[in-house]
Order: C-alpha cells, then sequence, then structure tokens
C-alpha cells in the first residue's frame, strides 16, 4: 500500500496503520509527502504553523510495522574498499536492507550506510552492494572484559522498516510529521484537541527541511497527552531530526537517528 499525498491533516478523525505493538501491520506500507517550499502552508492556530508537505496531527495517529532486528556490532574489521563484512548469524536481515555503520576512530564524522545484498543468517557474512568508503573496527569477541564493560566493536544500524514515510528529494526540502494541541473556535463553540503519535518499528526518511526549525519529527505544543516514537529509524534527513518544543510525557526508545544536520534531537521548554 503506497499513499502519495501533499498533506495530511489528522484533524477530527484518526489514522491507524496496524493494531498494536503486539498486532503490528502485517504487510508493507508507504507513505510519500510532495511538495516545494512555496507549496501552500498551514497554521494551526497563531501559536503554531504547521508547515507543509506534512503529515498534521492533532489528535491520534499510530503506526505499528513489523519487528526488525535493528542492531549488531561488527565481528571483522573492514577497510575503504571492501563490500564483506561478518556480524551475528541468526538476524533477519535481507537482501535490499539499508544500514550504517558508525565510525570507530576520533574522526567522529565517518559514518555512512549501504544496502545489503547478500546475507547468510548461518554465518553471519553480508556482502555489500557498493564498497565501503572508511575503515571500521570489528572483532570477534567483545572487548568488554578489557575495557570495565564496553564493547569497542563498530556498531551497525538496520534502518529498514515494513511501514516508511518518505520526503520527495527536491529543493532540499522534506516531509515532516508534526504533533500539536490546539483549538478551533465554530458555531460559537471553542473546541480543544489533542495530539498524540505512536510509531513502533517505522521508518522515517529523506524528511525535515533546510535552515528551518521543521525536524522530520516534530512534537510542538503537545503537552496533554502522552506519545510514543519506539524501535524506529530517522535518517537520512535535510535539516533537523526530532524536535520537541513546549510539549511533555513523550518517549523516545531504541530509536536510531541518523544524518541529521545540525541537530539531530533538540528538546526546548518542555
Amino acid at each position: 500500500m503506497h499513499l502519495r499525498a501533499k498533506h495530511i491533516f489528522i484533524r477530527a478523525g484518526e489514522l491507524h496503520i496496524g493494531d498494536n505493538e503486539t498486532h503490528p501491520y502485517p504487510h508493507k506500507a508507504k507513505i510519500t509527502l510532495f511538495g516545494e517550499k512555496n507549496f501552500e502552508h498551514t497554521v494551526y492556530d497563531n501559536a503554531i504553523e504547521a508547515g507543509n508537505k506534512i503529515i498534521a496531527n492533532v489528535n491520534i495517529l499510530k503506526m505499528y510495522g513489523k519487528y526488525r532486528d535493528k542492531f549488531a556490532r561488527l565481528h571483522s574489521e573492514v577497510f575503504k574498499g571492501d563490500t564483506i563484512f561478518y556480524t551475528i548469524a541468526g538476524l533477519d536481515w535481507v537482501a535490499g536492507d539499508r544500514i550504517a555503520f558508525a565510525p570507530t576512530s576520533y574522526a567522529h564524522m565517518l559514518s555512512e550506510d549501504n544496502f545489503i545484498n547478500e546475507y547468510d543468517r548461518e554465518t553471519g557474512k553480508v556482502t555489500l552492494e557498493s564498497p565501503l568508503k572508511y575503515h571500521h573496527w570489528g572483532a570477534a569477541e567483545s572487548t568488554a572484559n578489557d575495557y570495565n564493560g564496553v564493547d569497542m566493536r563498530g556498531e551497525i544500524v538496520m534502518f529498514t522498516r515494513s511501514i516508511t514515510i518518505a520526503g520527495e528529494d527536491i529543493e532540499s526540502w522534506g516531509g515532516q510529521v508534526v504533533t500539536s494541541d490546539t483549538l478551533e473556535y465554530a458555531d460559537g463553540e471553542i473546541k480543544y484537541r489533542h495530539g498524540q503519535t505512536f510509531m513502533d518499528h517505522v521508518e522515517i526518511y529523506n524528511c525535515s527541511q533546510a535552515n528551518t526549525y521543521k525536524a522530520a519529527i516534530r512534537f510542538e505544543g503537545a503537552s496533554t497527552k502522552h506519545s510514543k516514537i519506539s524501535n524506529s529509524a530517522v535518517h537520512n534527513g535535510i535539516g533537523w531530526g526530532i524536535r520537541i518544543k513546549t510539549s511533555a510525557n513523550i518517549v523516545i526508545e531504541n530509536t536510531h537517528v541518523y544524518d541529521f544536520r545540525p541537530v539531530g534531537i533538540a528538546v526546548d521548554s518542555s
């Protein structure tokens, strides 16, 4: 299932993909957000500008994807130009999955991502689609006994999920998911709406908007009810990764935030 949209507004209704963490959506689902910088923007009220190219939520958004093995360590040292490495056996990784290597030296910017061409569940051997750009250190055994419990082997994170939210790649202007509280005035009556977002095993990429505070995932003025982002991957953005502003009761758990500039996670007045 692939939904293509410029603007999704969850107002009086709800958007659900899957039932809950133990009963996820059994298939693949993707939402692609379209739009340029000058496309029409949306404002909830005088305080919060939602923006454009957006999933704007002031009620309930729930997305539950299938479980994935999202983390491993290098069981072999790899060098620039290598296309094969070893990691733990028995993972659920398959061809086409997108992974990233964390830096293992003082050069803290030398992370990189790649795609799996083949994974052997019996041996942990992984073949990549393209050669590595940098050196990453690994070993067959953990260094925890030598370094006070710290395993120095390179970290590998896996981004691919069965539910994805992606922004169209145009003008350095990605998508965004915004959750807020707001109020409406109609027919002489004030109506309060309270946003809640729950995501588990969801992938968000090519989102956030350059040179703005509009992060890939944004909670702004969401202070009444609780939300949770878990076991998800927010990666390869154009601006900020996650921003929590004037909000409360939000859990970010077991979630990878990768390759955002200049800020990965920001918490303001929350």
